[in-house]
């Protein structure tokens, strides 16, 4: 690294979380059968950054998601253990489809919860975070779509990549449990920049992006010949080759660390009866028929499975004591590394509804890290809510819900640009 390059206070640490043999498997509807198979374990992988006065933990989480109930307990323990405030700890999950059930959604109706293995995830990933806070030295910190720490003698430490697509290279008939493509991702990366390096992967607002199947005939169990662990590894790897040609992009990060959090009610979909949802499902399922493969009986099937997740959702609504109208309590996070911007989503975005937080933010890069501190489903843009899709139907939220997002997120960006401009200012 260069002489004159700033350090930072810098630890990761990452701690295995793979569920046991005979689990329940997370992600897919149309799955049969439970977890036979480690493909590749799982992790929490935490990276702990100090600029002297502010601390700030991201750990990726290979999961599908985390609720917002059980990331405020891991939050407090992590503020316990290590000091860390537990707003400033954003437990980011990747999205596999190959892993353990860890909450209930419309995903998922049905499946229980494993409480042990729930105890079990809880204390790995305190313990990540307190390894990496326990790891914290003097390190140097380089940014651009990825994030790269180097020790003093310019040698890597960690590489955190930080990309948007839905981790379900595999599908429902895979039950071996897997990263998925970030598996081959990491393990190319820590191949080429040395074992001793640690590799994180962030998923970002994927909601609409993924490797090119179609979800509405993956959600019943229709899968494409393509979607297999040597096309996995294939893309992994090719994702890991674009990191690397960017490396000698990345620029060295002054150790400044600002933080802005807010809560943010969204607007609920508004459904009928819940009597009356119920009713549509049954008459939906009736007409399954399991054995016909035909165009039509696909049709049927999808519209039984849409008719459950509206059901789930119109029970959700009900059951709210909220008074009308009924909205969702929603936080999100800016978070500055330097002069990087982090925003933190809280379920699956769509990309244009991530685009448009960008394109107003006043910083040179915003990444974004999805699925963050908890999972409210799927929030699509208003171009995609022309059409009913299985990502439109499974929103919980209208379209207008990512405005508010994107409105919350410039307020605060544009504090964080305020701050960071009289910091400069007092230099001078």
């Amino acid at each position: 690294m260069p002489a004159n390059a700033a350090t930072w206070n810098i630890g990761v640490a990452r701690r295995r979380i793979t569920p046991p043999l005979g689990c329940q498997m997370a992600g897919f509807d149309a799955r049969k059968g439970v977890a036979s198979a480690v493909h590749d374990d799982l992790h929490a992988r935490a990276l702990v950054f100090d600029d002297g006065a502010t601390t700030v933990a991201f750990v990726s989480v290979e999961v599908i998601a985390v609720s917002a109930e059980f990331s405020a307990v891991v939050r407090a323990l992590v503020e316990v253990a290590t000091g860390i405030p537990a707003a400033n700890v954003f437990l980011c999950a990747t999205h596999t489809h190959c892993g353990p059930v860890t909450m209930h959604h419309f995903f998922n109706q049905g499946q229980p919860l494993d409480e042990d293995y729930l105890a079990t995830l809880r204390d790995a990933i305190v313990a990540a975070v307190r390894a990496a806070a326990e790891d914290r030295k003097p390190r140097a910190l380089r940014a651009g779509m990825v994030l790269l720490v180097e020790e003093l003698d310019g040698a890597p430490a960690a590489i955190a990549v930080m990309y948007a697509c839905h981790t379900t290279v595999l599908g429902p008939d895979t039950l071996s449990i897997t990263q998925d493509f970030p598996f081959y991702t990491l393990a190319k990366l820590k191949n080429v920049l040395g074992s001793e390096t640690e590799a994180l992967f962030f998923n970002g607002a994927e909601g609409d992006l993924s490797i090119g199947h179609k979800s509405d005939l993956s959600a019943v169990g229709i899968i494409d010949s393509f979607r297999t662990f040597e096309t996995a590894e294939r893309l992994g790897e090719k994702l890991a080759d674009s990191v690397i040609d960017g490396l000698s992009l990345l620029a060295y990060e002054e150790p400044v660390i600002d933080i802005a959090s807010n809560f943010v009610a969204l607007p609920l979909k508004t459904y009928g009866p819940l009597s009356s949802m119920i009713l549509a499902r049954e008459k939906a399922l009736r007409e399954i028929d399991s054995e016909d493969r035909s165009p039509e009986m696909l049709l049927k099937r999808q519209r039984a499975l849409f008719a459950r997740i509206e059901e789930y959702y119109a029970s959700l609504y009900e059951a709210s004591e909220a008074t009308e109208p009924k909205t969702l309590a929603v936080e999100i996070s800016a978070v500055l590394l330097g002069g990087t911007a982090f925003l933190t989503l809280p379920g699956e975005i769509f990309i244009r509804v991530a685009l448009a937080m960008r394109a107003a933010s006043p910083f040179a890069r915003t990444l974004f890290l999805g699925l963050t501190n908890n999972y409210i489903g799927y929030l699509p843009d208003e171009l995609s809510s022309a059409t009913s899709g299985y990502e439109v139907i499974a929103s919980r939220v209208p379209a207008s819900a990512g405005r508010l997002l994107q409105d919350e997120a410039q307020v605060m960006q544009r504090q964080m640009k305020t701050r960071s401009a009289l910091r400069e200012a007092s230099k001078a």
